[in-house]
């Protein structure tokens, strides 16, 4: 039997983190971490990386961009593949957020069969 995939949510916003967390291991066969900010992020990924960072782009202190750069850093290939999520969904900001490395985009706030979508491509639903 193979493990559960493992996703951390990186949100500041707490409903928004709860959303996801619920919606996560209620549709998908994963387990959730959901984490506040970057700081936390970063050090976690650094000694034990998710399959898949979700990552609000504004965050307090270090923002999701730098947190993200960071967790790539920290890894060899480049670490686990990281979606951005942000408010900010115009065609320009999600180009801009790819060119800096992330591998995906969701806006908010969320259209959840658009959401799960997305996350089917990482992500086995149950």
């Amino acid at each position: 039997m193979e493990s559960l995939k493992r996703v951390m949510v990186v949100e500041d916003n707490e409903p928004n983190r709860q959303l996801l967390k619920d919606l996560l291991e209620m549709v998908f066969v994963c387990t959730v971490e959901a984490v506040e900010d970057g700081e936390k992020a970063v050090e976690i990924t650094g000694k034990n990386p998710p399959d898949l960072i979700l990552m609000d782009v504004s965050l307090p202190g270090m923002d999701g961009v730098e947190a993200m750069l960071r967790i790539k850093k920290q890894h060899p290939q480049g670490g686990p593949p990281c979606l951005a999520l942000t408010g900010y969904a115009a065609e320009n900001q999600k180009k801009a957020l790819l060119a800096e490395g992330f591998d995906g985009f969701l806006p908010k706030p969320f259209d959840v069969p658009q959401l799960l979508d997305t996350l089917s491509v990482y992500l086995t639903r149950k």
